[in-house]
Parts: structure tokens; C-alpha cells; sequence
């Protein structure tokens, strides 16, 4: 199968995204062995929703704080609505252009159109991504309008939700044990695998479905861009990161000190520094648009430590 030496080992421990779109990658896994009411994924749901809750808390109580805080507005209405549409289109293109239930046809659309249409608000941009990644995927065979079509309308609803200010903060910014947690649920994820495989032996290549593949295996970028950068920021000073961005990149951010650690965006590198700086905790990663950060218009990046003694050190990747 595709990727087949990928998913015989730890798939997940190469993700490098924030904490909260990797919370969406298992809640978004874990409804995926839902939907295919199968009695043989019992228990692995059972065990992966445990190591979920154990990390990021409870899902059912995440996704109901989530969906009360960003309002229903007419707005985010009209902009699900017109992902609807869109999914239908694509379905049928896939299926004209692909045939129904070939293999490409079950990468989109395993278990029909309903994950991406009944998605609660927490999961709507997971299933926006995963559609515009195949859709990207794909494009010589269904055509590239898809791409940028699926793209307008993620960007529009992620606008939407910005301005309601609550895109931050659904996981804690700071998790005891995180990385043992990961790797007990990296582990799981393994176990997942080989149930599923075992469940699909005369279609191995179902195992693909389960997953948002493009967070397992994404686009291949610049070699400079998979690598991270590495910024060490003497005590009571402040550094400006030798780290150069477009409009359209995400950062990660990981704070490796012992100590919280901030930073902000400026037109230029002696920029006075602002009243209110963004924290990251130690231990902590957070992922940020460049287009957050004020790109084109603020193209530096400066990290201040506060501490009066230690030395800080942040690692930034572009993800």
C-alpha cells in the first residue's frame, strides 16, 4: 500500500503542528473509526478517546465550550453553507471523473459526504484543510479549480472565526508530561493501524482513510523550510529571529527553556517593542499564521526574555 513503510512505524511522531490542530488530527481519527460502525473498533476507540481525554481533556466537553464561544453567526451560516455546496461538487466531480468507489473516490469520500457537512464548529476548519489538501492532491484529475475555490472559503471562515477572537486557548497551553503523552498515544495510533489493517486485508489501502494524510505526509517545501531554527535569547535581553516569512506560512513555535518567553511582530527589526507581547509558557508550542503576525507588513519577528537569569531558547519551523 501507499506510504506502507510510514504507517509500519510511528506515523504521527514526524507531525509538527501546534497542540491544538494535532487535539483535531486524533478527534478527527477517532470519529473516523466511528463512522465506520465497525464492532471491531471498539475497544481501540475506547483506549484512543482515553489517551485523548488524558491530554487535551474531555472531547465532548472541548467541542461544547467550543461551539458556545464562537457564535453560530449569519455569517459563519452562509460560509458552511457554501462548503456544503462545494463538497457536493466535488463529490461529483469525483466520482464522474474517478469513478465511484475507486480508490481515489474513498480517500475523499469513505464515508460519504456527512464528516464534512456535519462537522461541529471545532472540527469545520480540520474538514476544510483535509478537503483542499486532497483537492490539491488530486488536481490533474479533477481539476484545479477545486484547490482555490475550497482555499477561499477556508480562508473566509477562519476570517470569521479570528474576528469572533477565540481561536486560541481550546488546549491548555500547558500539558504535565506532554511528551509521554504523546508517545503513549503515538503508540495507540500504531495499535490503530493494525486493527484497522487486519479489518481490511483484501483493501489495505483503507487504512489511508482514516487519517489526514496531510498531516501525516505533508507537501514537500523547500529543504530550508523543514528545518527548524533554533534562537537563543541571553536573560534580560531581547533578539530579533533570523527567519524570513510569506503571507501564506504558519510558524511553530516551541519554547524550550524553563521559563515563559515572548515575542512580537514589527515592520522593522528596532521597532519599539509594544505594551503587550504574546507569552508562550515554558514547555509550551503555539502556531501562528504569518498573516497573525502581520505579514507582508511585518516582516521581523522579535523574542524577549524576561527572565533575569537564565538564557531562553525558542525553536521555529515552518509548518
Amino acid at each position: 500500500m501507499k506510504h506502507a513503510l510510514n504507517y509500519a512505524s510511528y506515523p504521527t511522531t514526524g507531525i509538527e503542528v501546534g497542540r491544538e490542530v494535532f487535539a483535531n488530527f486524533i478527534n478527527r481519527h477517532i470519529n473516523r473509526l466511528i463512522a465506520a460502525n465497525n464492532p471491531a473498533y471498539a475497544t481501540i476507540i475506547a483506549e484512543t478517546k482515553l489517551h485523548y481525554d488524558g491530554m487535551f481533556g474531555v472531547i465532548s466537553l472541548r467541542e461544547q465550550n467550543y461551539n458556545e464561544r464562537i457564535a453560530l453567526t449569519k455569517n459563519v451560516k452562509t460560509i458552511k453553507k457554501e462548503f456544503n455546496s462545494q463538497i457536493d461538487l466535488l463529490e461529483e466531480a469525483v466520482a464522474y471523473k474517478c469513478r465511484k468507489n475507486s480508490a481515489i473516490y474513498n480517500e475523499f469520500f469513505n464515508h460519504g459526504v456527512s464528516p464534512y457537512k456535519t462537522a461541529t464548529l471545532a472540527e469545520t476548519v480540520v474538514q476544510m484543510e483535509l478537503a483542499e489538501s486532497l483537492a490539491t492532491k488530486y488536481a490533474v484529475e479533477i481539476g484545479n479549480t477545486f484547490v482555490q475555490d475550497l482555499k477561499t472559503i477556508r480562508l473566509k471562515f477562519e476570517a470569521e472565526i479570528n474576528s469572533q477572537q477565540q481561536t486560541a486557548g481550546e488546549v491548555s497551553s500547558v500539558i504535565p508530561d506532554y511528551n509521554a503523552k504523546r508517545q503513549l498515544i503515538d503508540k495507540q495510533l500504531l495499535k490503530n493501524i493494525c486493527v484497522i489493517i487486519i479489518e481490511n486485508l483484501d483493501n489495505p489501502q483503507t487504512v489511508e482513510t482514516f487519517f489526514d494524510e496531510h498531516l501525516i505526509f505533508p507537501k514537500v517545501k523547500k529543504a530550508e523550510d523543514n528545518l527548524a531554527y533554533i534562537k537563543k535569547i541571553p536573560a534580560l535581553s531581547k533578539e530579533v529571529a533570523d527567519i524570513s516569512y510569506s503571507p501564506d506560512d504558519t510558524l511553530l513555535l516551541t519554547n524550550n527553556g524553563t521559563k515563559s518567553i515572548f515575542f512580537y511582530s514589527a515592520a522593522t527589526a528596532d521597532a519599539a517593542e509594544p505594551t503587550t507581547l504574546t507569552e508562550i509558557l515554558s514547555g509550551d508550542q503555539m502556531e501562528i499564521t504569518a498573516i497573525q503576525l502581520g505579514a507582508p507588513a511585518n516582516k521581523f519577528l522579535t523574542f524577549v526574555n524576561k527572565d533575569a537569569t537564565e538564557e531562553a531558547e525558542v525553536e521555529i519551523a515552518l509548518v
